[in-house]
């Protein structure tokens, strides 16, 4: 796996959260899975991709929705609890796991037929790194095909607890190491337009952690890429 010395950081930090405090989020999928199948049901997608699995909690719950499913994420601890639940025969022969780079994928050009990820891309910690994200999805993406993504805003209340870190991305004060980069909608707009047509664009919360008794803000994006120039459909 390729990955630069900021992101080998993110990766380890995330790393040594999943091996102390195991399931996060619990077991259930969250809001944003239940979103993205009803969206990929109606386009009648069968392949899908997931960046950022953690778990796999919401990779198991595609899967049992008859996703073929690939859940990719950058943390080996992570791939080792999602693995555990593939052992028990949730969505087995629907679910493949992946280590891979968020931002620079080991995955062939338009092999899917939707793409999914949840509570990731606000991670990569930089404006640059989520550009070559969305770069990254819309390249395995098969023309026409739909991005449901969420990643944390402004409103989130986490932003409160955070200090300045130096760089793009701010560090949650009460869990060190912990690297978040908050972007507007305006600021969201001016990265995500480039690479698609933005079809839907929506706040969701979600209850931080299970360690955290209030509600995250995220942003829920619903994206398609084009068959014309720069994502955006033919006229």
């Amino acid at each position: 796996m390729r990955i630069d010395k900021e992101l080998a950081e993110v990766a380890e930090f995330w790393s040594t959260r999943y091996r102390t405090e195991g399931f996060i989020w619990g077991t259930a999928p969250s809001p944003c899975a239940y979103k993205a199948a009803t969206c990929f049901m109606s386009q009648g997608v069968e392949r899908v991709l997931e960046l950022g699995c953690g778990y796999g909690r919401d990779a198991v719950y595609l899967a049992n929705q008859g996703f073929d499913v690939t859940a990719v994420d950058f943390s080996a601890a992570a791939l080792a609890l999602a693995n555990s639940w593939t052992m028990r025969g949730d969505g087995a022969g629907r679910l493949d796991y992946l280590r891979d780079n968020l931002v620079d994928l080991d995955l062939a050009e338009s092999a899917y037929d939707a793409v999914f990820s949840h509570r990731t891309l606000h991670l990569v910690v930089s404006r640059e790194r989520l550009n070559k994200a969305f770069a990254e999805i819309h390249r395995v993406l098969k023309p026409g095909g739909t991005a449901c993504v969420s990643l944390r805003n402004p409103r989130d209340p986490t932003q409160a607890k955070t200090h300045g870190s130096g760089g793009e991305y701010s560090e949650v004060s009460f869990r060190p190491g912990h690297r978040i980069l908050f972007l507007s909608d305006a600021e969201l707009t001016e990265i995500v337009e480039p690479h698609f047509s933005i079809v839907a664009h929506e706040e969701v919360q979600e209850r931080e952690s299970r360690t955290q008794n209030y509600e995250a803000a995220l942003h829920f994006l619903v994206l398609s890429k084009g068959t014309g120039n720069g994502g955006r459909f033919a006229e």
